[in-house]
């Protein structure tokens, strides 16, 4: 073969190569964006758009913007950007911290029991937080609670004093008994207590939520599961089909530029059939993975993490965190943004999930003697002897999380 046509053949295979990578790493919005500015360019590509039903073209483009907007992980993905691609451990870190990221902005797990699942120091996941939370934008992501999540944004806007370092350390008596007994606590003024939590109330509890959208409310589902038998029938039902065909060689003018313009609509669409087969591969492994989820509900949701899609179906933690941006999933029991089936454990040791948990508690606390609520220590004991291996400190997270007071306000409300 001669040396013109070995690089021929090479550059092509590179161009199409580098084209499957472009797609994959698009979100749905910017695939449109692009596919359109493709068609309009090249006289080869015929774009086929089937717009979802009730709403025009503007309508979906500006809806996919919003939702490519609103996403916190495509936001800390590019935050972190620079730390990602060193590669190596540090990517290696940075992606687990990322995967553990909640819709709050919130860890989801300790930075002690992500060490252990990645067989590290809890000192290094440590040392990588920190640099992380420096980082991202705004102030508070990444936070191991609520209380690390206010220290965050008050040393970011440099308004940390001692006493609001003694306010944060004695935070949890404010929920008991009010700021009486924060003052108590403190021993510092009444008048310096209520200033501290003037201040504090300015903050965002939940930074991460400030991305959050609910595209179930304003769209149709991206893809539909039915149950067939022990399995489940999917079926694709993007708004927006992007779809494209390949026009015949135009009769007449140059033949070198319709020829080259052929074989780059040729590349585009095999990137595209690339693009959607990651998309089925993608979601046929968390369907298989959350059957149970899509048939009974939040108390049966295992627990899943973006690495684990990412390692069994071979693409990059970030190509997955792109397929799965803004995809709806229509299933028996109703619509859910993808993003919300992926949970981790709720602690190292258990094997349920986070809304598996919270479901459990959610059921004991609705069947409790109101004269006699139950304490998270209660809590613990039950859920821990029905083999949910949890602390009473996690107890008493998931029960806030779901809106429900202690048992000492509970008693008081009976």
């Amino acid at each position: 073969m001669p040396l013109k046509t070995q690089l021929r053949v090479q550059h092509r295979q590179v161009f199409r190569l580098g084209q499957v990578v472009t797609l994959l790493q698009m979100s749905a919005a910017e695939l449109d964006e692009h596919l359109a500015a493709e068609a309009q360019a090249n006289p080869m590509l015929v774009l086929r758009q089937r717009r979802a039903a009730g709403m025009s073209a503007t309508d979906v483009l500006e809806m996919t913007a919003v939702e490519q907007a609103n996403s916190l992980y495509d936001h800390v993905f590019r935050e972190l950007a620079g730390l990602i691609g060193q590669g190596g451990l540090m990517e290696k870190l940075i992606t687990a911290l990322i995967a553990e990221l909640e819709p709050s902005g919130w860890l989801a797990r300790a930075p002690a029991e992500i060490a252990e699942s990645l067989e590290l120091s809890g000192e290094l996941v440590e040392t990588a937080l920190r640099v992380v939370q420096k980082r991202v934008d705004p102030a508070g992501l990444f936070a191991r609670d609520l209380i690390d999540c206010l220290r965050l944004q008050l040393e970011d806007q440099d308004v940390m004093t001692e006493d609001m370092e003694m306010v944060l350390d004695h935070l949890p008596a404010l929920e008991s008994g009010g700021p009486a007994a924060l003052v108590r606590a403190t021993e510092l003024s009444r008048d310096r207590v209520q200033d501290c939590l003037a201040l504090l109330r300015r903050l965002d509890p939940k930074p991460g939520s400030a991305f959050v959208s609910d595209p179930t409310l304003t769209r149709e589902p991206d893809v539909r599961i039915t149950p067939s038998g022990e399995g489940w029938e999917i079926e694709f039902l993007s708004s927006w089909q992007g779809d494209i065909e390949i026009a015949k060689l135009p009769r007449g003018g140059r033949a070198s530029e319709a020829s080259e313009a052929l074989a780059k609509a040729r590349a585009l669409k095999h990137a595209l059939d690339m693009r959607v087969s990651a998309l089925k591969e993608v979601v046929g492994e968390i369907v298989e993975r959350q059957g149970t989820y899509f048939r009974f509900g939040d108390r049966a949701l295992a627990p899943m993490t973006l690495s684990e899609i990412a390692r069994e179906t071979g693409f990059h933690l970030s190509t997955v965190s792109r397929v799965l941006n803004g995809l709806l999933i229509e299933g028996p029991n109703g619509i859910v943004l993808a993003r919300n089936l992926f949970t981790g454990t709720a602690s190292a040791q258990a094997t349920q999930s986070k809304p598996q948990v919270q479901a459990r508690i959610r059921a004991l606390l609705a069947d409790e003697d109101p004269k006699k609520p139950l304490s998270d220590r209660r809590l613990t004991a039950i859920l821990q002897s029905e083999g949910i291996a949890v602390s009473r400190r996690v107890v008493s997270k998931y029960r806030q999380d779901i809106g429900i007071h202690a048992a000492a306000k509970r008693r008081l409300r009976a």
